[in-house]
Order: C-alpha cells, then structure tokens, then sequence
C-alpha cells in the first residue's frame, strides 16, 4: 500500500482552517494570538485548550493532548489516518484519488456478513407470513412501515438453520458465522442465534453492522424478552450507542443527544419527533460510551424508565456524564412510566413537549432523588438530607440556593431563617477545613515554580512585560495550571481593555487564596533584569524538560545507531541549555 507523501500532508495541513474545524466540536474564544476553549480529550472546567492558527498546531496545558488538524479529526470522530487525511482533503478541495493509499478493513468480511444478515431478516419481516404477523405486532405498539423500513427491522424466523444455510450459500465460512455470534454449533450441527424473535440492526457509528438484538413478539412466548450478539471481534457492546449513526445529522443542529435505556425507547423518541436519540441498550451506561457522545456534543438530555430502576441508572449515568464535564439535563417521566407507555397514555406530541421542556437540571434531579430516599419521621434521615442538599448548592448563585433553602423548609417543616443560619454554619466550617488542609501541606517549591509565580507579578504591573513574554517565550512554558490559568486572565483584561485592578475580582476562592499566599505576598521591587532571568529560568526548565524526553526515547530506540544519534542530540540540548544558548 502506498504512502501518503509529506507534501500532501503539510498541505492538507496547511490549507484546513484550524479554528473553523475545531469551533465544530470546541467552543474558542480568542486570547491574544490564541484561542482556547474547553478540552474535548478530557473533562475540565478552566479552559486549557489552546489552538494556534498561525503554528496549524493545538495543545491542551492540561492533559497534554496535542495535535494539528488531522490528529484532531482522527482522534475526536475515530478515523484512520488516511481516511482523516481524504476529510480534510476533500474540505480543503484538494483533488487527490486516495484509493490506493487504502487498505482494506481486515474486518470488512464480518461487516458484509452481517449486512447479508440484515437483508436476511428485513425480507423475511416484508414477505412472509409470520412476518405479517410480526407486522401486525409493531403496528399495535404504533410502528409505522415508515418507522421499521428506518430503523431497518427485521424478523428470524422459526426455523433452525435457514439463516445458516442462506450464509453458506453465499460463500461465507461457518467459522466466521460462529464468530459473529450468528450461528451456533450444536452437537451434530449448526444453527441461527436468533429464532422467532423481531430483529433490531445494530450500527456503529459510522454506519457499519456490527450486531444484533432479537425481541419477542408472540404473548405466549415464555422466553427471555431480548436477546444480543455476543461480543465480538467487531462489537463490544459497551462502546456502542444504539442509532448514533442515524441521529448524528440532527445531533449536530440541536447540539445535544437525548439519551434512553433501549431499542422501543428510541422508537418511541422518533415517533414524537426526536430524532438525536441514542440508547445504551438496556445495559448500565458506561464511561466508553459517554465519551464517544462527547465527541460530538456537550450536551445530554436523560430520559430513562420513570420507575425506581430507571431513578437509580439516572442518578449514575448523570455521575458518569458529569465526570467527563458534560451539561445534563433529565427527563423525569411520571408515574414510572418509559417512553412507549407514556405515548400510549398521552400522545406522542405530548412526549416531544415534555422531553423538550420539561426536563429538571441535574441538581433538581438529586434534590428529588434525596428526598424520596429520607423517612420524614426520623431526625437522622432529616439531617442527613439537609447535609446532602447543602453539598449540592453550595457553589451555586445565590438564587439557587434560595430557591432550594425554600424547598426544604417546606419539605421539613423547618423556618427558612433557621435553615439559612444552619447553611452558613456548615459552609464555613468546610471552608476552614479546606484551607487549614491546604495550610498544613507545606510543600518546598524549586527555582522554576518561583519564577513563573513571580512572572505573574510583572504581568500584573506593566502590560510591556507580557507582550514581551508573547513574543521571546513559549506559552506552554508553565509548570503550575493556577499560574497558568492566572496567565490567561490577565491577558484577557488587557486584550478586552479592563482595568488590571480587577484582576482579584475574577479570582475564585480557591485562587485567591494560593495568590495572596503564594504569589503577592512574596512582592519584591521589580526591574526589567529580573524579569529577563526568570524567562531564562522558564526556558532552562523547558530544555531541561527535552533532556528528559530524550532520555525517553533512547531507552525506547531498537537500535545501537538510534540510540547513539538521539544521545548526541539530548547533548548539544543540554550543552545550550548550560552556555545560555536559549
């Protein structure tokens, strides 16, 4: 297979504009000659992703993900480098044939085995009898001929081996049957997986068959009412979101997923007009599935069972989507009601309004949740709630937390005055234990993490001294994420013209505090040698830092001749750093 040339490379590089393809998944905000925006590799609430326009590079000071326009498409949509390169190729209307830069997926067999099996099950659903059947079932549940040719239902039929021998005579292996979880040895022979059951297609994202899922549909049936593929060389069910690939074109204009337990819940998000619905498949959501919805939004709507079951998978999809610093809003659904149900009691017009506007914010969720686990009677249960409310507003606006205050004086049956008096108590008491933690951890700082501390000082006093950094220093020189952070603030009141004087305003409690500790208190008289030392401090640290790479990398290398090439470069690094040469 031949290789992409490095002058196509530098030029799809070169021609993609950077910012434009990172604002699709990444909210920027320019700061100086950089614009910075929150992480999509990792949960964060300070933005420390910067994208460099001029340099075709991104770096995140934070995790340390870094990047140009190709990695960034590879990384956030699960591409190959070639197909990431033909993208971006084809953004930048750069006429390349890519064909022969492509190597056929070694998995492409299974996926064409399961696209034949797809079609297997859709025929026999439209041209049999016991497909009529299976019509007339989905039709009672409200499934339109619109709604299965869409999601491309099927039906197994009742006979043991026709899939089997329909397969065979294809030309596929039995082997490669099995594997996929299709068919099934038995003592004397094979058979089909999935008998008399409706047939649900299962996709990834990138519209290839990976799975399948079968559904009872007969009332007298006894059998389990679904059962899935196995896992299998191309399906793991945790990392799949069911109908991601169909909902990703309405994802994109509404900015959200709106998340349900199973297949029907889908079903019945399409029936009501919601069409940026995925599942996670009647299983626990799992961290690999949140984060391919982070992917693609930021944003995630819960509508789980409205029962006790479905209360307790909110509560700890909404931990794991948090976690990974997603917005959640929830869908309460009444009466222990799923989306199915609720359209058979209301409408589907009335599904739609309700997903839509009457979903509750996460803390309202908790606040619900807490309150429906506590005995009223008992004192213990009492504060246990008040304690646990109290941990979930405490850094919210003051017009949260008296919305809440108001709430539990009327769910306990305590005055309001009495509740606020209680709310300040406890907050600070855990402020003091904060800081008397911080306190009590004395830490000896080295020569490096004095001078960016004392950078901040110059900044804060002359604007020259930070255009001056701009233009000699590295902006990725900082070893401390407060320093950093405290960096970028106050560029950006010098780049929006405010006044520096408001620089301590901005600060939240936390840096504050390591600010008057650790950075002001120790203002000396500042000159302009000083402050070219502590660049040259910052740059030492910064080479230093290379050595160390270099190390790496020669107790990485395969041979004698790599070793001793990268040994000589860790020391013409080191011989600058010690001359100066910076």
């Amino acid at each position: 297979m031949a290789k992409i040339s490095e002058h196509v490379i530098n030029d799809v590089i070169q021609r993609t504009d950077l910012v434009d393809l990172i604002s699709e998944k990444v909210a920027l905000s320019k700061k100086g000659k950089s614009y910075f925006g929150l992480c999509p590799f990792h949960s964060e609430k300070t933005p420390s992703f910067s994208v460099e326009p001029d340099k075709k590079i991104y770096t995140c000071f934070s995790c340390g993900e870094k990047g140009n326009a190709i990695t960034f498409k590879q990384k956030t949509e699960n591409l190959s480098f070639v197909d990431a390169v033909e993208i971006l190729a084809d953004r930048a209307n750069i006429q390349i044939d890519f064909t022969e830069f492509k190597q056929e997926n070694p998995n492409q067999k299974y996926f064409d085995i399961n696209d034949d099996a797809k079609g297997f099950y859709k025929l026999l659903l439209s041209n049999t009898v016991s497909g009529q059947n299976a019509i007339e079932y989905l039709t009672q549940r409200g499934i339109t001929k619109e709604i299965i040719d869409y999601f491309e239902l099927g039906l197994a039929p009742n006979e043991y081996e026709l899939l089997y021998k329909t397969l065979t005579e294809k030309g596929y292996l039995v082997s490669d049957m099995v594997d996929l979880g299709l068919v099934k040895q038995g003592t004397n022979n094979f058979y089909d997986l999935f008998r008399e059951r409706i047939i649900f297609p299962i996709q990834d994202e990138r519209n290839r068959s990976v799975a399948f899922s079968g559904r009872v549909y007969k009332t007298e049936d006894t059998n389990a009412k679904y059962i899935n593929s196995p896992q299998t060389v191309v399906f793991t069910k945790s990392n799949i979101l069911y109908n991601l690939n169909k909902a990703l074109n309405e994802i994109k204009k509404t900015k959200r997923i709106v998340l349900f337990e199973g297949y029907m819940d889908v079903i019945a998000a399409h029936r009501a007009n919601i069409h940026d619905a995925v599942a996670s498949m009647g299983t626990s959501l799992t961290k690999e599935q949140v984060r391919l919805m982070k992917r693609y939004t930021d944003d995630v709507t819960i509508c789980y069972d409205g029962d006790s079951a479905g209360i307790e998978a909110t509560s700890r999809a909404l931990t794991l989507l948090q976690a990974e610093g997603i917005k959640v809003k929830i869908v309460l659904l009444p009466d222990g009601l799923d989306p199915d149900d609720y359209i058979n009691k209301f409408s589907s017009e009335s599904l739609q309004k309700f997903i839509n506007e009457q979903w509750v914010s996460s803390i309202r969720f908790l606040y619900i949740k807490n309150k429906n686990d506590i005995d009223f009677t008992k004192m213990l249960d009492i504060e246990k709630f008040k304690k646990r409310v109290f941990d979930l507003i405490k850094n919210e606006s003051r017009t949260t937390i008296e919305v809440f205050m108001k709430d539990i004086s009327k769910d306990i049956n305590i005055s309001l005055e009495s509740l606020r008096q209680d709310f300040q108590q406890y907050t600070r008491k855990n402020i003091s234990t904060k800081i008397s933690r911080t306190q009590s951890q004395v830490k000896v700082l080295s020569k490096f993490e004095k001078a960016e501390m004392m950078l901040i000082n110059y900044f804060l006093s002359d604007v020259k001294y930070l255009n001056e950094f701009r233009v000699n220093a590295d902006e990725n020189i900082f070893l401390s994420r407060e320093v950093w952070e405290m960096r970028i603030l106050i560029e950006d009141l010098y780049d929006h013209n405010e006044s520096i004087d408001e620089f301590e305003t901005k600060l939240s409690e936390s840096q504050l505090h390591f600010y008057h500790n650790s950075i002001k208190s120790k203002l000396v008289e500042l000159s302009d040698n000083e402050f070219h030392d502590l660049l040259d401090t910052m740059q030492l640290y910064k080479e230093l830092q290379k050595s160390k790479d270099s190390d790496a990398l020669i107790e990485k290398a395969l041979t004698i001749e790599d070793k001793i090439a990268l040994a000589k470069e860790r020391d013409k690094i080191i011989k600058e750093a010690k001359h100066g040469k910076r």
